[in-house]
């Protein structure tokens, strides 16, 4: 990729790949940062064709966006089998799947076919195929169909946290952990959520600061294995309550 080609400075990649090395405790090889450099062009162009981000995204998505994702990669085990719900642009799932090795597996999960295909673009020009799946459906949807096979399952900006463990459980292996990104104004949602019934099919939520400018936080639901993966707040037919539906976009 030609530099001149790159929207953000060689000094702010420097400083964003500083910070994931110390973090991870390894230094990123030459293809993992050409590779998060290349999916940043092509997020920042997809998103003056259709809103893939907010409006103040793109300015932060080094200092933010791309370091939030980083905390929630020593959760995934050597093999694990990880879905990101609601994946959109691409964060965390694509940052993810760039530090990822096989056997390593991502599944990116959105329902909208604009992102879906652009999220297929992102993997084939990354050539993660080896790692990473893309699939245009709901997350309901997926709860059916692939029942208690993720080893994690994470999201970004999907809503409350309450909306996405609802969504998160049927999909987790007895094992498994749900991880969301939240932003500062995260201790409403950990209410919420444990105000409710779902909250006996968790563990006590374990919270971890991002990395990312704004204050962020990784909250982490573990399953309880004394509970089955069905009932409570999911009805029948794999759709979730009404009243916990996804917001539409504005």
């Amino acid at each position: 990729m030609e530099p001149a080609m790159m929207p953000f400075t060689p000094a702010a990649w420097q400083s964003c790949f500083a910070r994931m090395e110390q973090f991870l405790g390894w230094s990123l090889s030459a293809r993992q940062r050409a590779g998060l450099q290349h999916y940043s062009l092509l997020l920042l162009q997809a998103n003056q064709q259709f809103n893939l981000m907010g409006p103040s995204a793109a300015g932060n998505l080094l200092t933010r966006h791309f370091l939030d994702a980083v905390p929630l990669f020593p959760f995934m085990g050597p093999a694990a089998r990880v879905a990101d719900l609601g994946a959109g642009g691409g964060v965390p799932g694509v940052v993810l799947a760039i530090l990822a090795q096989p056997p390593q597996t991502l599944h990116l999960i959105e329902s909208r076919q604009k992102k879906a295909r652009f999220l297929e673009q992102v993997v084939a020009e990354l050539a993660l195929g080896d790692r990473v799946q893309v699939f245009a459906v709901r997350a309901e949807q997926l709860g059916a169909e692939q029942k208690s096979s993720y080893d994690l399952v994470v999201s970004r900006a999907l809503g409350s946290l309450l909306y996405g463990a609802t969504l998160a459980r049927p999909l987790l292996s007895p094992t498994g952990s749900y991880l969301a990104l939240k932003g500062d104004g995260h201790g409403q949602d950990l209410e919420q959520f444990q105000q409710s019934s779902l909250q006996a099919f968790f563990q006590r939520p374990q919270v971890y600061p991002a990395m990312g400018e704004g204050g962020g936080v990784v909250v982490r639901l573990q399953r309880r294995l004394d509970v089955p993966a069905r009932g409570g707040m999911v009805a029948s037919k794999g759709r979730v309550n009404p009243k916990l539906q996804r917001p539409t976009e504005g």
